[in-house]
């Protein structure tokens, strides 16, 4: 120390009290750095005993991603890595065993975890502090420097983040570096770990770290090789400030979604908990070694959504020693009721933290709960646009109340619907016992639903899938809507909804998208509706379903009242009053043309189609109902609608001079005989997919029953008692011996109820060949009660008589009457 020194003169202790002053200052200016230091804060602090961290063989993908990019196999240029993903999907877990296994190869420079529920670790006021003591502790040739900045303005732990962060961790590194610390091939620790930056309060203070510290790896990169690397959730604040400069070219941005295959990860983690619950837990002797099954197992990780905190607290809950864990597993599983205990207080403290902090909390549950309700009926959740729209809400309004809300729900495309990113969440919400002020109550949400049903049915908006969404949903909403007796708000919007009159734009709308020409009817058709206001719970309910069938018998006699009378239309108002089709549940489309040759160019003006189904306006869309595929397949009867219309055209205080009576009966069983009699010509066949779907018997059964229905009528009378009576009927598809039984049953009936006795010899002859043939050619073909089997008779013309019928009474009517 004195090498080359002349004349040195030392007096008395001087140089001994420097040394003990030095020594004094050195250990002042520690004592206010561990002050102002939280150390819980550390990786490996006592205060964060037994903290998170990924189960073996868990999470290994992504740990080596991060071990990648901190030895520089990529994003050599990128000295920021920030780990971002939803709430309790493990990413303190990754940070802590990434610090632990950085620490063991002496290559952690520090690390500061934040904590939300830690005055000392929920701020921005510690963590320089902190950085600093590590920095401090981890390189020694930096103690001196730090020591004399503190020595030099003690207040420094007061001021401003920026003033800290660039007097005691930028300016030593820069003074290290300039002595060639970092170029000098000695190893030093490099790595730097700030995890849970969304839990600092506020998110300007978030900001300023951010902005601070990437500031100093813009200007000083080339001198100062640090690496950080941040973990946080998915906050709309932290998006944008990693998404502009410099942050953006600095930073690696690493999600922990699908793609580091999280559920197996879980599937893991709970077949080993489970496994050691089973060796070491109290109730062990008595658990199967098949406990839980792999559908148990399973289940839980789908529940689980990617997130480990859901897992673990079912592990958790299940392990109490002082539980029976086959009992604990069940009521996870909701087959047992849950106790006092709160399986899911650490999970329900996540979600009632992250909710605390919603600004306008009314309003964004009030859209969740909607947004969930619609999801539980409805096959495909609506986008955030529409759901906009049918909210009544200006674009973007979802997007920007759900922003405090990023680590739970992703609202950010608003083409498509709200995730909800966890399963849990949602069941959280909807658990009284569990969310407490943020209980979302389903009956409540669906109430509100159906008011925006109603609005949406009352605008006739055919340009959104909402009028499709309104129809489809209202009714589903009001019956899970709870008690609706005391609700007159609700009873005046169903009172007044245009839901009958508007449904006819509806339907035709719908008639253009492809798959609706299969469906037989609509859930939401008007029947549907005037159904559930029967048996509604609102007050005076009775007033409502008569006000809304009155407006569905005006819609139905004004509809009536553009055909042109025919014995065509007759027969086919005769066939739904007669509740024929309630029968027939597999007759199509091609049955109305074949039976209705006379129009058949104009098939509206023969078929009043909307009396068979509110799928059809063939008034207004005539051209659209010939010609097509589909024509020969759609199911036309066999439902609630056709029940409705058959009371409507029964009740003449309903129908009035359209409602079906005798004349109708007899004027369709003419039309009904003159279509059995005609000759076979190409407008008599129906195709073959429909043959095979028993539409002659829907014919059969038609004839018999307009038959029993009749009226005196000479032309009738005639024609059916002609000698050589001749019926060109195709054969039905099954029970042959019926039909023909019933056939002649009804047509000797006839003739005995007008005239007193059948004519005699009485016979029918039938020919279902499909070729006109002499009827001279029949005598030789007489059949019996024994040869009208279904296999047999396929291709022949007969004659058939009295024998054929039972022996102890006559067919009445016709099949199913």
């Amino acid at each position: 120390m004195f090498r080359n020194s002349n004349n040195v003169l030392i007096n008395g202790g001087t140089f001994i009290e420097h040394n003990e002053n030095h020594r004094a200052q050195s250990s002042e200016a520690i004592k206010q750095l561990l002050e102002a230091s939280s150390l819980g804060a550390l990786h490996n602090s006592g205060d964060r005993f037994d903290p998170p961290k990924c189960h073996p063989n868990t999470r290994t993908t992504v740990l080596q991603k991060l071990m990648d990019w901190f030895i520089g196999k990529f994003g050599w240029d990128n000295f920021m890595i920030w780990l971002y993903g939803p709430a309790g999907v493990g990413k303190s877990a990754i940070a802590q065993t990434f610090a632990e296994l950085c620490a063991a190869k002496n290559r952690l420079l520090a690390s500061f975890f934040f904590s939300r529920s830690d005055i000392r670790r929920n701020n921005e006021k510690t963590v320089v502090a902190t950085l600093a003591y590590q920095l401090w502790l981890h390189i020694p040739e930096s103690r001196l420097i730090i020591e004399a900045v503190i020595n030099n303005n003690p207040a420094i732990f007061r001021l401003n983040f920026n003033t800290q962060f660039d007097t005691l961790i930028l300016d030593p590194l820069l003074q290290l570096a300039g002595t060639g610390r970092f170029t000098s091939g000695t190893p030093f620790p490099n790595l730097i770990i700030i995890d849970g930056l969304d839990e600092c309060n506020g998110a300007d203070v978030q900001n300023t770290i951010l902005h601070t510290i990437s500031k100093a790896l813009q200007r000083h990169h080339l001198a100062l090789p640090f690496r950080f690397l941040l973990v946080s959730r998915l906050e709309y604040h932290l998006t944008t400030s990693f998404s502009v400069p410099p942050l953006h070219s600095l930073t690696f941005r690493l999600a922990l979604d699908d793609t580091y295959k999280p559920d197996e990860d879980i599937r893991i983690y709970l077949t080993d908990s489970f496994r050691d619950i089973r060796k070491t837990h109290i109730m062990g002797d008595h658990l199967p070694d098949s406990w839980p099954s792999e559908e148990d197992i399973a289940k839980l990780v789908a529940k689980s959504s990617g997130q480990f905190i859901y897992a673990a607290t079912v592990i958790r809950y299940v392990s109490a020693p002082q539980c029976n864990p086959l009992d604990c597993l069940k009521i996870i599983q909701g087959v047992l009721p849950v106790n006092d205990d709160r399986p899911y207080a650490q999970l329900d403290a996540l979600y009632i933290s992250i909710l605390s902090g919603v600004k306008d909390i009314k309003a964004v549950l009030q859209t969740l709960g909607v947004a969930f309700v619609l999801t539980k009926i409805r096959i495909e959740p609506l986008a955030v646009n529409y759901l906009e729209e049918f909210m009544q809400f200006t674009p973007g309004t979802v997007k920007l109340l759900l922003i405090d809300l990023l680590s739970v729900v992703d609202a950010s495309d608003s083409r498509k619907p709200i995730k909800f990113l966890h399963a849990s969440f949602s069941d959280f919400l909807i658990d009284p016992t569990r969310s407490h002020q943020f209980f979302i109550n389903p009956c409540e949400r669906h109430k509100e639903a159906a008011h925006f049903c109603i609005s949406v049915i009352e605008s006739l908006d055919n340009a959104t899938p909402l009028l499709k969404l309104a129809y489809q949903s209202l009714l589903k909403h009001l019956r899970l809507a709870g008690p609706l007796h005391d609700n007159t708000t609700l009873r005046e919007k169903i009172f007044n909804v245009p839901y009958v009159q508007h449904f006819t734009t509806y339907a035709l709308n719908m008639s253009k998208d492809g798959p609706l020409i299969y469906r037989r009817s609509l859930s939401e058709d008007p029947a549907v509706f005037l159904a559930f206001l029967q048996t509604s719970e609102f007050s005076q309910t009775e007033e409502l379903y008569l006000h809304h069938r009155g407006i569905f018998d005006q819609i139905l006699c004004k509809s009536l009242a553009l055909i042109p009378l025919s014995p065509c239309v007759a027969f086919w108002n005769a066939v739904c009053a007669g509740g024929i089709p309630k029968f027939h549940p597999l007759d199509f489309l091609e049955t109305f043309r074949v039976l209705s040759y006379s129009l058949a160019d104009n098939l509206s003006a023969s078929v009043p189609g909307f009396l068979f189904s509110a799928l059809f306006d063939q008034i207004q869309k005539a051209s659209r109902w010939r010609g097509h595929a589909w024509y020969y397949i759609y199911c036309i009867t066999g439902t609630l609608y056709q029940q409705v219309v058959r009371e409507f055209l029964n009740d003449p205080s309903r129908a009035g001079p359209y409602a079906v009576g005798k004349s109708t009966y007899t004027t369709a069983a003419v039309f009904m005989v003159e279509f059995a009699v005609r000759a076979w010509d190409p407008t008599k066949y129906i195709s073959p997919l429909a043959y095979e779907r028993d539409q002659w018997n829907f014919v059969w059964d038609a004839f018999a029953f307009m038959l029993s229905k009749a009226e005196y009528s000479a032309e009738l009378f005639n024609t059916l008692g002609k000698r050589n009576l001749t019926f060109n009927l195709g054969r039905p598809q099954c029970d042959v011996r019926h039909w023909v039984q019933t056939l002649f049953g009804a047509v000797r009936n006839y003739l005995l109820k007008f005239n007193g006795s059948s004519p005699s010899p009485f016979k029918i002859i039938i020919n279902w060949t499909g070729h006109s043939i002499d009827s001279s050619d029949y005598v030789i073909n007489s059949f019996t009660d024994t040869d009208l089997m279904d296999y047999l008779s396929r291709g022949r013309p007969f004659y058939v008589d009295e024998s054929i019928l039972p022996s102890d009474e006559d067919i009445q009517g016709p099949a199913g009457q």
